[in-house]
């Protein structure tokens, strides 16, 4: 009996290949190449596809190669394995050879006794000119730990779009929001390469250093992939997203207003104004900042609100009113940005003339870590929005209560 074994050092990798794998796709093979020495298993599509090498033995009675078997009968056999896997036991599959048969039929037997079977076909094509391109191209070779550090620096200015280490400006440059932002390149890392990757590429180059005990990782990079190796695993991710990043300058801006402001009633007025059909239908949300106060407001002809902002700071600011689409400030994770009670932001003005209002984290005070577009001054509204207010610090009187005032600054030495 001929087998593949499947020994633990195989288990992690195997499952990172096979979670690509939709089980209801009828088309989707794995790809198996054996030779004297190896058993490589490939899989995947375009340009994100994955090989796992195993170190074949003789008494694995295997014969030299190449087919392929059901991608999602593969993945549920492997699922079947699960207390194994856990277990860090060896398993594997049957391959039996037939006389009359150009290629091999994979019998096998679950943990729970259940049969599965396999009859291969030919190897897929674009499986096989993946594996000779990641054999035969030129690759960029360094240490596991400075990989490790590229991705670590990488981390540092999370969220980004695009990821590029330029060694001859000795500067970072990350794609955030469709604006390029330039950091200066951390003393402990020295690059030996330019290295421009998504942040797809990122995660799949940080899983292969997480799970790998190779000492070194290979990095090949062309216009439409990057293939990741360890030299018994490679892992490749699209680049497509990078095409246009060529043509993308770097930004300036001037701040224009500054706040730091709570989160809790921020968010939650937002919430409101979504959640009345009238002000969702006009998507459109107003934010007053004057030297005493910060006062957001949905207003319409029928209907509308408005709320003061509990503001522990306010930048020195004639009167102002702007003009924000309130679908896309809605789509703001404020609870990724930060765990704090508030937030800074900051209106910010372009050299192109066009505003943003940048929310920022409190791990990094410079750069927004998000960004809402679609603002405008909307000095027409003054008038709407300062009767408003008006009324609002009437209602507030009448109730025995009285504006927030201004708080002490919190946590944003910048500011």
């Amino acid at each position: 009996m001929s087998k593949i074994i499947f020994k633990p050092e195989h288990h992690q990798p195997i499952s990172h290949l096979l979670e690509m794998v939709n089980k209801s796709d009828t088309e989707a093979r794995i790809s198996f190449v054996i030779d004297e020495m190896t058993c490589k298993i490939i899989g995947g599509m375009g340009d994100n596809l994955q090989i796992v090498s195993l170190e074949t033995e003789k008494k694995w009675g295997l014969k030299n190669g190449e087919w392929s078997i059901s991608a999602s009968s593969l993945k549920q056999y492997w699922n079947n394995q699960k207390e194994l896997i856990k277990s860090k036991t060896d398993f594997y599959i049957e391959v039996n050879y037939k006389k009359k048969s150009t290629y091999p039929f994979v019998d096998t037997l679950t943990e729970h006794e259940s049969r599965l079977y396999f009859q291969a076909k030919s190897a897929i094509a674009e499986h096989i000119a993946f594996l000779l391109l990641a054999e035969q191209s030129k690759q960029h070779t360094l240490s596991t730990s400075k990989a490790k550090d590229i991705i670590k620096a990488a981390e540092t200015h999370t969220p980004f779009d695009t990821f590029e280490i330029n060694k001859e400006r000795a500067q970072i440059r990350i794609e955030r929001d469709n604006e390029i932002i330039p950091y200066a390149i951390p003393e402990s890392l020295k690059p030996e390469f330019n290295l421009l990757l998504n942040k797809d590429s990122v995660s799949q180059l940080s899983i292969l250093c997480d799970s790998t005990s190779a000492e070194t990782v290979s990095i090949y990079i062309d216009d439409e992939r990057a293939i990741f190796s360890d030299g018994s695993r490679v892992i490749s991710s699209s680049l497509l997203s990078l095409r246009d990043y060529a043509n993308k300058k770097e930004m300036s801006f001037t701040v224009e207003q500054k706040l730091v402001v709570s989160i809790y009633t921020f968010k939650e007025e937002i919430d409101n104004y979504r959640d009345i059909a009238l002000i969702k239908q006009a998507n459109e949300a107003l934010l007053y900042i004057d030297n005493h106060c910060v006062m957001f407001a949905g207003l319409t002809d029928e209907t509308g609100g408005n709320r003061f902002l509990s503001a522990e700071h306010i930048g020195e600011t004639q009167p102002t009113v702007y003009r924000i689409d309130l679908s896309k400030l809605s789509k703001v994770k404020v609870k990724d940005i930060t765990t704090a009670t508030q937030i800074k932001i900051q209106m910010l003005l372009g050299n192109d003339g066009k505003r943003k209002l940048g929310f920022y984290s409190d791990r990094d005070t410079n750069q927004p870590y998000q960004s809402v577009y679609d603002i405008e001054l909307a000095p027409e509204k003054m008038n709407q929005v300062l009767d408003a207010k008006e009324e609002l610090e009437k209602k507030i009187k009448e109730n025995g209560g009285e504006k927030e005032k201004q708080g002490d600054l919190l946590g944003f030495d910048d500011v």
